[in-house]
């Protein structure tokens, strides 16, 4: 495969229901939150992969970007892991792995993506999480070896719970972004991140 060894897999398929709006399409920054997103993953260098569900036809008339392949997910009530299975299942072969992040983490920025990348380069086999204060954030970069394991579990606890199972490959690497714990779940949070953003 010539490119980027890795993909990212961009999940916006969500009802946003705790917002009371759509999260991918509010405003940021002259844009909306997943042009965003995806603007930071394709300066970094990563292939990106859009799994959408709920208002999908919305979230694609504002896409402009070339090169993203969009994934509808017809499960997507199911919640975030049959968005994540979904996303696998349409990814090509010949990436070394993926990153995963929800729509709702938007302001990663794009020194992490690239950060996260490279010790995924330096260490193939290993789950990837980068970390800010001690904890553990978003995206990790999971190694596409792992692939088949995530599309066949289905026990409580999505990709979480499967994660959980693989400690001994996982890899934590600290990084200087507070954005990789910062979520946008109510109408607080989204003012938060405009503060931020502007301070940005």
């Amino acid at each position: 495969m010539k490119g980027p060894q890795f993909a990212a897999i961009v999940l916006a398929g969500g009802l946003s229901s705790r917002m009371k709006q759509f999260k991918p399409l509010l405003p940021l920054g002259g844009a909306t939150i997943i042009e965003h997103v995806i603007a930071t993953f394709k300066h970094a260098g990563a292939d990106v992969f859009l799994v959408t569900g709920h208002r999908q036809e919305e979230i694609k008339s504002v896409i402009k970007t070339p090169g993203i392949t969009i994934i509808y997910n017809p499960d997507y009530e199911k919640g975030m892991f049959s968005s994540i299975q979904a996303g696998i299942r349409h990814l090509p072969p010949g990436y070394q792995g993926f990153l995963m992040l929800p729509v709702d983490i938007p302001m990663v920025k794009t020194g992490t993506i690239k950060l996260i990348m490279q010790a995924g380069v330096n260490h193939p086999e290993n789950i990837i999480y980068p970390v800010y204060d001690g904890k553990r954030g978003h995206p990790p970069l999971i190694p596409a070896s792992l692939m088949p394991e995530i599309l066949d579990w289905n026990k409580e606890g999505g990709l979480k719970s499967f994660l959980l199972t693989r400690e001994k490959s996982a890899l934590d690497i600290p990084v200087t972004d507070s954005s990789i714990l910062f979520d946008i779940d109510t109408p607080e949070d989204y003012e938060n991140l405009l503060k931020r953003y502007r301070r940005y």
